[in-house]
C-alpha cells in the first residue's frame, strides 16, 4: 500500500513537478489547484499535506487552520512550500501546526527527505495508506 500525499498549489507546474518526484519515490499524490478544490476531497485519506501559502480565496495558512480544526486531519502532518521566506513568515506557519516549512524555489530530493523524516516522525504513514 502507498502512502497518500495531497499537494495543495495555485500553480500547476509546482504541482505537477512534485507530484512526478513522489510518484518516483513510491508514494500516491494528488493535488488542488486551490484549498476550496481540495476540501472537496476525502481529507482524511491523505497522510501529509503540501501546502501553499499563498493562493486566491483561502491562504494556506488559513486552510491549514481548518485542517487543525478538523478531528479527521488535527493530526495530519503539514509541509509548507511557499516562495515567502521571511522569517516571520516561517514562524507563522510552524505556529499554526505545519511541521516543517520549505521555501520555493526548492530542491525536490530536500523536500523528498523532509516529507520522509516527518512521516517517519509523526508515524502517519503507516496508519493512512491505501
Amino acid at each position: 500500500m502507498r502512502i497518500k500525499i495531497l499537494i495543495v498549489d495555485d500553480e500547476e507546474p509546482i504541482c505537477e513537478i512534485l507530484k512526478y518526484n513522489l510518484e518516483l519515490e513510491g508514494y500516491e499524490a494528488d493535488y488542488a489547484l486551490s484549498a476550496e478544490e481540495a476540501m472537496n476531497l476525502d481529507l482524511s485519506s491523505y497522510a501529509l499535506f503540501i501546502l501553499d501559502i499563498m493562493m486566491d480565496q483561502v491562504s494556506g495558512f488559513d486552510f491549514a487552520k481548518q485542517l487543525r480544526n478538523n478531528i479527521k486531519t488535527e493530526n495530519t502532518p503539514i509541509i509548507f512550500c511557499s516562495a515567502l521566506d521571511g522569517e516571520d513568515d516561517t514562524v507563522m506557519g510552524l505556529n499554526i501546526g505545519g511541521d516543517d516549512y520549505i521555501t520555493k524555489p526548492f530542491y525536490p530530493p530536500v523536500l523528498l527527505a523532509r516529507i520522509a523524516v516527518v512521516l517517519k516522525r509523526t508515524k502517519r504513514g503507516l496508519e493512512k495508506q491505501v
